[in-house]
Order: C-alpha cells, then structure tokens, then sequence
C-alpha cells in the first residue's frame, strides 16, 4: 500500500492548507480539513500527538487550552477525553479529531501531510522510541488511506524512523529561522528525505538560487506560512514546489492565476 502514498509529478506546485483551512475555520478540526479539501488544496495539512492511552490524534499545542474549551496536557487525557472537548466555536462545536477520523475524511479526496510531535522540551516528548511515529503508520493502514502522504517534523529522529517504518512514504524536513535552509538540505539529503520545508523568514533571505540548489540534490522544497498574495506568488515564481497557508483560498487563486 506504501507505494500508493507517493506523490506524482504533477502534483506540485501545489498549495498546503495549514492545519485545514484554518483562517475562516478552527483549526486541525473536521470542519477546517472538509472546507480545504472543498476548495481544492493540494495537501492538507495537520499536527498529531498521542493520547494518554496512545491513540494519535489532531492537535497542535502540548495542551488543549488554546484551542478548546478545556484545559491540561493532551498525553495526559485519553483520546475519549479529548473528543468530549469543543474545538470548535460555541455555536459551531466540534472535537478534537482522532487520527483515524481525519484520514476517513481525506481519504480518496486529498494528499496530506502529518507533522509529528515529538518535540524536545515538551512534556510529552519522548527522546529513546517514537511511538507516535508507529502510531501514525499503523493507522494509515488500518484506515487503508487513499491519497499520497508527506510525514514531517522540526526532529530529526521522527522522521528518520518514519523512513524506517514505512521507506515509500515521503518524508519533510521541517526547519525555523534557526536553522540555515542550506543546512537543512544538506541533512534532508544526506538522509534520505524527500522535502526540505524551512520557514519564510529563513527560506526568502536564502534568495532564488535556494530553490535551484534543492532541485539538484533530487528535493522538493516546501515554506511556511503564507497568508498575503504578494508573497504566495513571489515562492511561486521562485519555484517553490509547496506553499503552506492559513488561508488556502487566496493562495489556490494565486497558484490558479500562475504562469511558470
């Protein structure tokens, strides 16, 4: 089935719709991905994390406090504690998604990219065995997902047993101002991988020629998070193969209106 989870040529450029279509929907919620799948983004993109009874599910911060009305550490509540949470608004309420449920609802009708959490620093972070990592593949597969997948991460060590897990499913390297995008590439393809994905605030002051380099070291190359058109379109016209955004709308109208 691996193989099936390979991206073809044409898919890029392509728009990455940030935690689903999170600027007019709450983020990495069922709402936010049928919205981004709605409007047609290339990749919906989510973060996932482990319940305290090591079920993944769809949520960005350690804790629950931002974006629900809860509050505590996401691997300190179990996955039905957390989907009894509202991630939603009050009058639109909706929980927090399991793994399982996100890949039912993008199966057959988007590509995604799953960022792994396993974050030094956090509370949950786990240093010696990346559970969430066999977590997510084994979910993949029960869920039979169709589409292609991108599994990414700011660790290293996520992604390489990502690569060890399941070496067909592309892997991305994701990267912040802190780390030279040119470092990076160099360790995203030393290591196998497949997508080196630096923030703008890094990718842009490499200048156009950054592009070229990971190109020819056999890459694709991917930034985050755009939410003007000036910028969408200036990482197009660079080469960008991927650009995430908050606002998946505006940039699928400038990728539409793209001439190479």
């Amino acid at each position: 089935m691996a193989r099936g989870h390979r991206f073809p040529d044409d898919a890029f450029p392509t728009v990455v719709a940030h935690r689903g279509a999170s600027s007019t929907r709450p983020e990495n919620t069922i709402p936010s991905f049928e919205e981004a799948i709605r409007l047609g983004a290339g990749i919906v993109e989510f973060d996932v994390r482990l319940s305290r009874d090591g079920i993944p599910v769809v949520i960005h911060d350690p804790a629950v406090d931002r974006t629900t009305d809860g509050t505590g550490l996401v691997h300190e509540l179990s996955a039905a504690e957390l989907s009894s949470l509202n991630a939603g608004t009050e009058a639109e309420p909706t929980s927090v998604p399991t793994l399982a449920e996100v890949l039912r609802c993008a199966s057959g009708r988007a590509a995604i990219a799953a960022e792994i959490k396993n974050i030094a620093g956090e509370p949950a972070f786990e240093p010696t065995r990346e559970l969430i990592v066999e977590a997510v593949h084994a979910e993949l597969e029960r869920q039979g997902f169709d589409g292609a997948v991108l599994v990414i991460s700011f660790n290293p060590s996520s992604i390489a047993s990502s690569k060890l897990v399941a070496p067909d499913v592309p892997t991305g390297f994701l990267t912040t101002d802190l780390v030279p995008p040119r470092e990076a590439l160099a360790y995203a393809a030393s290591a196998g991988h497949d997508m080196v994905l630096p923030g703008t605030r890094a990718s842009i002051p490499a200048g156009p020629s950054f592009v070229d380099e990971v190109h020819a070291a056999g890459l694709r190359v991917g930034t985050w998070t755009v939410d003007d058109p000036e910028t969408v379109r200036m990482l197009l016209d660079r080469g960008f193969d991927a650009v995430a955004s908050n606002d998946p709308e505006m940039a699928l109208a400038v990728l539409a209106n793209h001439v190479p």
